[in-house]
């Protein structure tokens, strides 16, 4: 009897909207690292403004699809969105170069000319990736990261394990390319900064400096 009882619980916490749910909150939790570093320690390094501009104006663009189509969980979650992101958009302002600027104007036309032919929600299905991509440059191609917030890419493993569970489990292949993408680049990110940590620990250990030489 009790095993009868305890079934249907399972299955209730494993349905798509219990998911679908979590994995939003998880996404929000996801933002909150990086700004509040920012702030706390002032250091950009290995921030990419570029990547944060990117971020919130795919939050505007959600917002919008989510007004317009009548998705209430959609838009309210990107409005909780656009406070991290716009926070940490300010937190870079004084980083950020023609280059960025430039990059981030094109996604904003992007996003206009999706909107003006009835695309927006298919072009907004690679907001993970316009967002995302700067920053795994700026990692990729900096050797210090000490601005970056471990924190963002250990909350991203769950962000993209919860919404490609989703994904699985309503057949969406939108949502199952989000997690890869974003998995992938977490454990990316991750990897490189053990890897420029380990360097430097390296680098200390034989500097004459403290060596006593």
């Amino acid at each position: 009897m009790a095993e009868a009882e305890a079934a249907p619980v399972t299955s209730s916490l494993m349905s798509p909207e219990v998911i679908g749910w979590v994995a939003s909150a998880v996404f929000l939790c996801r933002l909150l690292p990086q700004p509040v570093r920012l702030a706390r320690t002032g250091v950009p390094d290995g921030v990419s403004p570029l990547a944060a501009m990117n971020g919130a104006i795919g939050d505007f663009g959600w917002v919008a699809y989510g007004i317009t189509a009548g998705l209430v969980p959609v838009w309210g979650v990107s409005v909780l969105a656009l406070i991290p992101g716009l926070w940490t958009v300010a937190l870079l302002r004084r980083q950020a170069s023609r280059q960025d600027l430039v990059g981030a104007g094109l996604w904003v036309g992007f996003i206009l000319v999706a909107g003006a032919t009835g695309q927006l929600g298919l072009v907004l299905g690679g907001t993970v990736l316009v967002s995302l991509a700067p920053q795994l440059w700026r990692v990729l191609r900096s050797d210090d990261l000490g601005g970056l917030a471990p924190a963002t890419w250990w909350i991203a493993i769950g962000d993209a394990t919860l919404w490609g569970l989703y994904g699985v489990l309503e057949h969406d292949p939108a949502l199952m390319l989000y997690a890869v993408i974003l998995l992938s680049i977490a454990i990316t990110v991750l990897v490189r900064l053990w890897w420029t940590r380990t360097r430097v620990v390296a680098d200390v250990a034989i500097d004459p400096a403290f060596a006593g030489a």
